[in-house]
Formats: structure tokens, C-alpha cells, sequence
């Protein structure tokens, strides 16, 4: 019997557009949907807002994924917060850069299994000023929860903020996709181009031209879904965000071309990659 393939759903986090465009007329929220369901983008990201949630609906697109933070004292408000806005995945960050592993398992285990209770999806996001902030916590993490249930952690990569704090040089595969099995079990992705010294770059020169930084990037990206689709049984459904942060945040420089137009970029790069590899693995 044929397998069904996986599902690539990509979804657009706002955060980009923010104060957008950086000179002239802003988009209005409603012009930033609109753009986004004219893009492709199959899904919505954002917090757990129920006003987010109902332009999601409004404009036709069928998923949301939640973005939340949550600590010991926080996650079942978060939690229940999430569950208002109906979302296909909840990306969760949490506690802090100097939380201890032990305790940050246990906040997740926890976390997790009320999450199981209520009917949410949730996935540990790697992630810098977090528990996550090392791979080798993200590690020791990951074992503590294989030990208490026999399972694999679900993880949200985002390898953005493990190129930055590694100094990483390419060919970023070497060292990122050192654990196969916690890049194959996961079900989100965020796909911020980085490089070893910083966590977003630019993907073109401002007139339609890659840059020579974005190479090793593309290639990670072949690398990591093609290792995501070893692992593939078959129906699954992964999102990934093509994330940028806007022109007037912390990730973006004032001298990055369109924002949009990168991040576009790199959506048409993702499907492209995800195509080759699902012919690849999922034959007729």
C-alpha cells in the first residue's frame, strides 16, 4: 500500500511586517493577511490572542499556531489562554537562560501533559534567553524526557539562535543535525537564515541577487528536511515559519533589503527543498 507523504504547511509570523513597509504608507493589518494569503502561506502564527485567532478565520486560512512563554507558575494560564485561540501546534519557550535542565524538564513534562489533557499539541522551542539556550541542554532536556516517559521530546527548532551561540561555520549540517531523532520527531520548524555571528542575514542584495551568505543556508535547509524525511513514516504534518524580525527590531538592520521579499525568498526555497526530498522518499 502506498504511504500517504507528509504535509509541509508554512505559516506567516506578522512579526516581520511590523512597521512595514520601513518608508512610506504602512500596511494595515488586514493588507499584511491579505499579502500573505496571496503568498501561499497556509497558516498563521502569533500569540494567543483571540482577535489573531479571528482574522485567521476571517481571511480563510485553516490553521493558527500559538506562540507562548511559560515557567513553573505560568503554564496553565498559558496553556488555557492557547486553547481559546483553537491552535494546530502551540510553540512554547520556556523559562529562562539559567533555568537548570532537571528543572526545566520537569516544568515541561508537566507542562506537556496537561497539554495532552486538554487536546493541545505543544513543541519546546530552541531558543536563546531559555532553558533551551544550548544545544547541550537542549540535550540533557531531551534525555531527562526520554527517561521519564520513553518517548522523544518534540522540539521547535530554530537553528538560528544555535548558529549564533556556537559561532558555527559552515557546513552548519555537521553539528546541527548531530541528533537525527529530535530533528525527525519534530512537527515546527522556524527557518531565520543566520550565519555563525548573526542570527538573521539577508537573503538578497536589495535588487533580486542572493547574496554569497545565503549559500550555506540553502544548503543546511536541503540537508535538514532531507534528514527530517528519513525519519518520515508517512502523513505527517510539519509547519515551518520563513522568520524574520521586522526592520525596526532587534533582528533586523536598517540596511536589509524587503523584508517581505526575503522572506518570501526563502518560503519558495522551503517548498522548492521539501518537493525534491518528498519525491525523493515518497515515490509512487
Amino acid at each position: 500500500m502506498k504511504k500517504a507523504p507528509p504535509v509541509l504547511k508554512q505559516f506567516i509570523n506578522f512579526w516581520a511586517l511590523q512597521n512595514y513597509p520601513p518608508t512610506g504608507k504602512k500596511w494595515t493589518l488586514d493588507q499584511k493577511f491579505k499579502a500573505a494569503k496571496k503568498a501561499g502561506f497556509d497558516a498563521v502564527g502569533g500569540p494567543a490572542e483571540l482577535e489573531s485567532r479571528r482574522l485567521t478565520d476571517e481571511h480563510g486560512f485553516a490553521d493558527y499556531v500559538a506562540y507562548i512563554d511559560a515557567n513553573a507558575k505560568t503554564y496553565k494560564d498559558r496553556l488555557e489562554a492557547a486553547k481559546a485561540v483553537r491552535p494546530a501546534r502551540i510553540n512554547v519557550q520556556v523559562c529562562d537562560h539559567d533555568t537548570p535542565p532537571k528543572e526545566a524538564a520537569a516544568v515541561w513534562l508537566k507542562l506537556e501533559k496537561l497539554a495532552v489533557k486538554m487536546g493541545l499539541n505543544v513543541d519546546l522551542e530552541v531558543h536563546r534567553d531559555t532553558c533551551t539556550e544550548t544545544p547541550e541542554k537542549v540535550y540533557e532536556i531531551a534525555a531527562l524526557y526520554k527517561k521519564a516517559t520513553g518517548k522523544t521530546i518534540s522540539l521547535c527548532w530554530d537553528f538560528s539562535h544555535v548558529g549564533v551561540v556556537k559561532h558555527l561555520r559552515p557546513p552548519y549540517a555537521d553539528f546541527c543535525l548531530a541528533r537525527p531523532e529530535l530533528i525527525q520527531n519534530a512537527r515546527q520548524f522556524h527557518f531565520r537564515p543566520f550565519n555563525g555571528h548573526h542570527c538573521q542575514i539577508a537573503v538578497t542584495d536589495g535588487k533580486g541577487h542572493e547574496v554569497p551568505e545565503i549559500k550555506p543556508y540553502f544548503e543546511f535547509i536541503d540537508d535538514l528536511i532531507a534528514c527530517w524525511m528519513k525519519g518520515a513514516k508517512g502523513g505527517e504534518v510539519v509547519y515551518v515559519c520563513p522568520e524574520f524580525g521586522a526592520h525596526d527590531g532587534v533582528y533586523g538592520l536598517t540596511n536589509f533589503p524587503d523584508i517581505w521579499k526575503d522572506l518570501l525568498r526563502v518560503s519558495a526555497k522551503t517548498e522548492e527543498l521539501w518537493k525534491k526530498h518528498l519525491r525523493t522518499t515518497f515515490k509512487g
